[in-house]
C-alpha cells in the first residue's frame, strides 16, 4: 500500500508538471496526460483498490488546480483507476503493445466520460470541444509516452516495496 501512496504523489506531481510547465514548453498547446498514463500503469500493477485511491487523489489534485467542479476529475480518474486495476491478475501488460492499447482506451474513456458528464450536469460543452484535433494530438503524445511511463511506474513500485522479510 505504501507504493500506492508513492504513485499517487508522483501522479499529482506529474499533474502539476503537465498543467504548469509543459504548456510553456510543448508547441501547439497540446500536452500529454502524464498523470493518466501513470494512473493506468499503477492501477494495472497494483490492483483496483489502489487504482481507485490513486485515481481519486490524482483527480482531486486536478480539481483543486482547475476551474472544473469539485469532484469532476476525481470521478473520472477514480473510475479509470478501477477499470485498469481490474486487469491486474488477468493480463500481463508486456513492454509496448498492451501499454499503448491501455493508454489509447484510457484516453478515449476519459474523453467519453467527460462528454457524458458535461451532458448530465449541463457544463455547456459540445461534442466538437471534446473530440477535436487537440484530442488527437494528446492521444498521439500519450501513446508515444506510454511504454516509458509504464517502465517508470514498475521501477518506482519496486523501489517503494523494498525487501520482504524472512529467513536470511
Amino acid at each position: 500500500m505504501a507504493s500506492g501512496a508513492v504513485i499517487s504523489l508522483i501522479g499529482i506531481a506529474f499533474g502539476i508538471l503537465q498543467s504548469s510547465l509543459l504548456p510553456e514548453i510543448i508547441p501547439f498547446g497540446t500536452v500529454p496526460d502524464l498523470a493518466l498514463i501513470i494512473l493506468i500503469a499503477a492501477s494495472w500493477k497494483q490492483g483496483s483498490l489502489s487504482g481507485e485511491i490513486s485515481g481519486f487523489l490524482i483527480g482531486l489534485g486536478f480539481d483543486v488546480m482547475s476551474l472544473a467542479p469539485l469532484g469532476y476529475h476525481a470521478f473520472l480518474y477514480t473510475l479509470i483507476g478501477y477499470i485498469f486495476g481490474r486487469l491486474k491478475d488477468n493480463i500481463a501488460p508486456g513492454a509496448v503493445l498492451l501499454p499503448v492499447l491501455a493508454v489509447l482506451s484510457g484516453t478515449l474513456i476519459k474523453y467519453l466520460l467527460s462528454f457524458v458528464m458535461s451532458l448530465i450536469f449541463g457544463l455547456n460543452s459540445s461534442f466538437v470541444q471534446f473530440f477535436s484535433t487537440a484530442t488527437i494530438w494528446e492521444l498521439l503524445e500519450n501513446l508515444i509516452l506510454a511504454p516509458a511511463l509504464f517502465l517508470l511506474v514498475v521501477f518506482i513500485s519496486r523501489l517503494a516495496e523494498g525487501k520482504r522479510g524472512g529467513f536470511r
